[in-house]
């Protein structure tokens, strides 16, 4: 007989760590996941750093089973907003646990007046939002991150329906530009950037567009080896492939700039949600809605 599924709030530096490693755990071994920058996500929950946490009421939510950590969900709400969101989604292909953490989520969202409940969202559009729905043969990358079917088979099957589908093209960079010298990332002391962290790219980052370098190569090696390597690569600003982050408010001119701005940095590929053509998306997130 299985045993019951407790849902807990996360409290204290332990507990933080489980829920921040439980992704890796659960399906870090699959080829197709894009590792996590811990000091980003440590930088997300943290209330001291994180400005959107100055403004919104959150929590992480941790999942166990005699003991174990076996699922994750954080929630979040803005004050006099009646949309409510959930983020951090991750957990094994088990309805038990889906619906404990759904039912957490709901109930915690509903003490605060929301009427709905919508993502995964984490914390905001311009951080990571969705769930992959489409592409599931293609590798995560930093800030587009691969997951498994059943993330988004789980929130179907508990009565969510779309709200929206976020698809992403794989661009080619335009050649020719000439790359400056010297390195990239952020100065000691400065705080993540965004999926990236410390190895944020701020050549990237252009008015109402950034691209953040994908890392997920480097990281996928041994955890010291992997920590040394892209250390080793940011300095020398060895990255290939740069993933927009955010939804552009015009596409079609703000992912051209980028691209170009990519190239100057010798990219060789961009990840963007639009293309100049009908080309049909690498990948599709999907975002979720129910009512609480």
């Amino acid at each position: 007989m299985a045993s019951v599924v407790a849902v807990e709030e996360v409290t204290g530096a332990p507990a933080r760590r489980r829920f921040l490693d439980l992704p890796h755990v659960l399906d870090g071994g699959d080829p197709h996941f894009a590792p996590l920058v811990l000091a980003w996500e440590r930088y997300r929950l943290d209330r001291h750093r994180n400005p959107y946490l100055e403004e919104a009421d959150a929590a992480a939510l941790l999942a166990r089973r005699g003991g174990h950590a076996i699922g994750r969900i954080s929630v979040h709400a803005v004050e006099g907003d009646t949309e409510g969101r959930f983020g951090h989604w991750w957990l094994p292909d088990d309805g038990e646990v889906a619906d404990a953490l759904l039912e957490a989520a709901r109930a915690w969202l509903a003490e605060r007046g929301c009427t709905s409940m919508n993502g995964p969202v984490t914390f905001t559009v311009d951080q990571e939002a969705g769930v992959l729905v489409e592409g599931f043969e293609v590798a995560g990358l930093t800030g587009r991150p691969w997951h498994p079917p059943h993330l988004a088979e789980l929130l179907v099957r508990s009565g969510f329906e779309v709200a929206a589908r976020l698809p992403r093209w794989r661009l080619p960079v335009p050649a020719g530009a000439s790359r400056p010298s010297g390195g990239v990332g952020g100065r000691p002391g400065r705080p993540p950037d965004g999926p990236a962290g410390p190895y944020a790219d701020p050549r990237l980052v252009l008015p109402g567009i950034s691209a953040v370098p994908d890392v997920s190569d480097a990281l996928r090696a041994p955890r010291l080896r992997g920590a040394l390597a892209t250390a080793r690569r940011a300095r020398a600003g060895q990255w290939t492939t740069a993933v927009v982050v955010g939804r552009p408010s015009t596409p079609a001119s703000d992912v051209p700039a980028l691209l170009s701005a990519a190239a100057m940095a010798g990219y060789r590929q961009l990840v963007a949600p639009w293309t100049p053509d009908d080309a049909p998306p690498e990948t599709v997130h999907a975002t979720f809605t129910l009512p609480v």
